[in-house]
């Protein structure tokens, strides 16, 4: 089960919902931090979810507008959900996460591309990090259920704790930094008859083969080949076909 049909699901067993209700609370809890459900695939979702019997229509006359229809949660569905939500509970998961990717490749990078990235890394956790904090106040204003409440205080304690192990840790990268004149990867020991994709290049180095020329034969004299030749097939006039001339070999730069 993804975490849209969990989330969905779990939505639906709190109280019976329509399709459209289900955009105001995943607006109003903002589900979408840490979870993809986009706007028409809640009534994917909720299809999905009524075929596998784990919701039901209980319109006695349903609507022609399948986001007006209202559902509620079937004994299978509590089943499933108690199950999913009981495993996710008991097993701590360690989710990969493209910054400690990052993190593992730092010596690729040179010293002033680390720096603005990690900028931007921090300054996007300290905006996360608000815009859950106000997220939950709003929440607490309207008495929103303890459940919904230490979801956002759980996520908000985990982010505290990124921004205190990184304004630690930026300082230790700083004290270790190479210079910036050090090339992460030095020129001079790549292979000087490898092919120019096989080499690798940073992007602001002169010699970069992106910047080089590679069509130079439209600044030629080639005569290009005439307009294809239509003549009639079969004998049928109005059908056509195409009878091109074999066009020109267009010489290599090394010839």
């Amino acid at each position: 089960m993804t975490d849209a049909e969990l989330a969905i699901l779990s939505i639906i067993a709190e109280s019976p919902m329509a399709g459209i209700d289900l955009q105001k609370v995943i607006d109003q809890r903002n589900l979408r931090m840490w979870t993809l459900i986009g706007v028409e695939s809640i009534h994917y979702v909720v299809e999905k979810l009524e075929k596998q019997g784990l919701i039901v229509n209980i319109d006695d006359d349903p609507p022609k507008d399948r986001k007006l229809r209202l559902f509620r949660v079937t004994a299978a569905g509590i089943g499933v959900l108690q199950t999913a939500l009981t495993d996710l509970l008991s097993t701590p998961r360690h989710l990969p996460r493209g910054f400690d990717i990052g993190l593992s490749n730092l010596p690729v990078l040179r010293t002033s591309q680390i720096r603005r990235a990690l900028e931007a890394y921090r300054a996007g956790l300290q905006s996360r990090r608000d815009a859950l904090d106000k997220q939950l106040r709003h929440l607490q204003k309207q008495d929103a259920p303890f459940h919904i409440l230490s979801m956002f205080d759980h996520q908000i304690v985990m982010m505290e704790a990124e921004i205190t192990w990184f304004d630690g840790w930026i300082d230790e990268w700083i004290a270790q930094a190479p210079d910036e004149e050090e090339a992460p990867i030095p020129v001079d020991d790549l292979a000087a008859d490898a092919p120019p994709m096989q080499r690798v290049v940073m992007p602001d180095d002169p010699n970069s083969f992106h910047k080089h020329e590679t069509r130079k034969h439209q600044e030629s004299d080639i005569e290009l080949p005439p307009p294809p030749e239509r003549r009639p097939l079969d004998g049928n006039s109005d059908v056509t076909r195409f009878n091109s001339p074999t066009p020109p070999r267009i010489p290599r730069d090394d010839e």
